[in-house]
This record gives structure tokens, C-alpha cells and sequence, in this order.
């Protein structure tokens, strides 16, 4: 039975250290059929996804290094764009998608957004100017068990150690948790959010909702954005939280209607993002 959005979003983790076998073709080649389908974001950004070869010709002069971050993998997936607010979220929902699609196929995946050599892997995909590589995906059969640096990477990380839902989500105002019964299908939903990976687990997104409308809002760490220099990581992360809450609401039967509103609550150290609305 082909599972759920829900079920495929629980089942993903990050995997660091891959068997060195290639892949089959068949494989291959319905990761190649991914990347086409991928042409535009939701809200409206060109996309153009590129899987590298480290054993292609043209790469083998290249070193398409992680700073030992990723261990064994022939093969990543890379896109680019140029860069603004809508680009990074429509970036982060693109690649968050295909990394669900790829965990569907029994495929090992991480995002790296700061560990990889950003210039080696730009003369891989051959960068346009005035774009930039956001961030990355190795992609390949992961080693059956996880290597001592990807075990540390997750202690360091607290990958496990998530915000409670009470921190995330809100009914109208921060000063009151949204709290639907686990029988709800609202539940699922935002615990598919909750469960959704970001840069140093920071979690940065915060929702508050008003009946079927919900605001999405990013609550910044200081200092953060300085470490990446032109790419936004933590509005990718928002991108991957709006992924995740389009996915599991499609699964439950509604169809989300994304849009940017032009006069929106304001809440102390938060700043908006994005608002959908849950028809009923």
C-alpha cells in the first residue's frame, strides 16, 4: 500500500554515510524524471534541479567536498535561483518535496545548506549569474547502519529534542497554544509541521490560526542569518514547513490556498511570512 504524506514525513531522517554501489538505471532514472517535473515554486520562482555524477567526466576534476559531513555518496542533487524572499521559500517547498518523493523510494537524503563547497558544486551545474545554490542533497542507498560522525552530527544537532506543539502553533494570539485531539485531522497536520527539518533544528516557524486562515510567521535566532551570507536558510526552513502543511492538508482532503497578505497581525520578535487558507 503506498503510504501517506504523513507517514513518509515521520519516516524521513537525515542519512550521512552511503554504500559506494552506484545505482541501479531504473533508479536513475525516475530521479531524473523528479527533476523535470520540478519547473516552478508555488508561488512562482523559476526552478531548475541538477543531479551531479562525481564520476561524470566533467566532475572528476571537481572536488564536490561536504567537509566530510557525507560519507560514500557518488551523487547529489543541486539547484539554483536568484535569490529573494519568495525564491528561498519556493526552493525550501521544491526540495523538501522531492526528498519526501526520493524517502518514498527507499533513497537516503540530508539537506546541507552550509557544509558543501558551494563554488566546486556551482561549476557542476554550471551557475547562472547572479544565482546561488541554497542548498543541497546527497542522494543514494544509505549504509545500513549510521557512522560515528553521522551519530555525533545527530546528538550535536537534538534532532529528537523538537519545540512541543505548544511553542509552534497558536489559536489567534501567542499567549494561546493551538491544541486540536490527536482524532482531528488538524493534529496530523501539524505534527507533519512540527516533524519538518531546519537548519541547526531551530524550528523557526510559528503558526497562528483564525478559524481555516493560517499565518505563518518566522521567529528569527540572532545572528543566524550573518552565517550564510546571501542565502536565507531559515526562510528555506519556512519553505519546508509550507511543504509539509500543503502536503499533509491535500492528504486530508483540503486544498490549499496560498497567499501574502498586505496587512497582517504583528507579534514582538516575529516577523510574517505567509498566510493559507483551508477551504471548507
Amino acid at each position: 500500500m503506498t503510504p501517506t504524506a504523513s507517514e513518509i514525513i515521520r519516516l524521513r531522517t537525515s542519512r550521512r554515510t552511503y554504500r559506494p554501489e552506484p545505482l541501479s538505471g531504473e533508479l536513475t532514472d525516475k530521479i531524473l524524471q523528479k527533476l523535470a517535473e520540478i519547473t516552478v515554486g508555488p508561488l512562482g520562482t523559476p526552478l531548475t534541479f541538477s543531479l551531479i555524477r562525481q564520476e561524470d567526466p566533467q566532475n572528476r576534476k571537481l572536488k564536490l567536498g561536504t567537509y566530510g559531513f557525507i560519507q560514500g555518496a557518488g551523487l547529489f542533487i543541486a539547484g539554483q535561483i536568484k535569490p529573494s524572499q519568495n525564491a528561498f521559500l519556493d526552493y525550501g517547498y521544491e526540495l523538501e518535496k522531492l526528498i519526501l518523493a526520493l524517502t518514498d523510494m527507499q533513497l537516503g537524503t540530508c539537506w546541507l545548506g552550509g557544509t558543501f563547497d558551494r563554488g566546486e558544486f556551482a561549476k557542476a551545474i554550471r551557475l547562472n549569474e547572479g544565482y546561488l545554490i541554497p542548498a543541497i542533497t546527497p542522494v543514494g542507498m544509505a549504509t545500513a547502519t549510521r557512522g560515528l560522525g553521522d551519530r555525533v552530527i545527530r546528538l550535536g544537532a537534538g534532532s529528537k529534542n523538537r519545540l512541543p506543539p505548544e511553542r509552534l502553533f497558536f489559536d489567534k494570539n501567542p499567549s494561546t497554544p493551538l491544541t486540536p485531539a490527536e482524532s482531528d485531522p488538524l493534529y496530523t497536520l501539524l505534527q507533519s509541521v512540527r516533524l519538518g527539518p531546519s537548519a541547526s533544528n531551530n524550528q523557526p516557524w510559528r503558526i497562528v490560526a483564525d478559524g481555516n486562515l493560517f499565518r505563518f510567521y518566522l521567529s528569527r535566532k540572532p545572528g543566524y542569518r550573518n552565517t550564510f551570507g546571501r542565502v536565507d536558510m531559515q526562510m528555506i526552513d519556512m519553505g519546508i514547513a509550507m511543504a509539509h502543511f500543503d502536503l499533509v492538508a491535500r492528504e486530508k482532503g483540503w486544498i490549499p490556498e496560498w497567499e501574502t497578505a498586505s496587512e497582517t497581525p504583528g507579534f514582538a520578535g516575529w516577523e510574517y511570512v505567509i498566510s493559507v487558507l483551508l477551504p471548507v
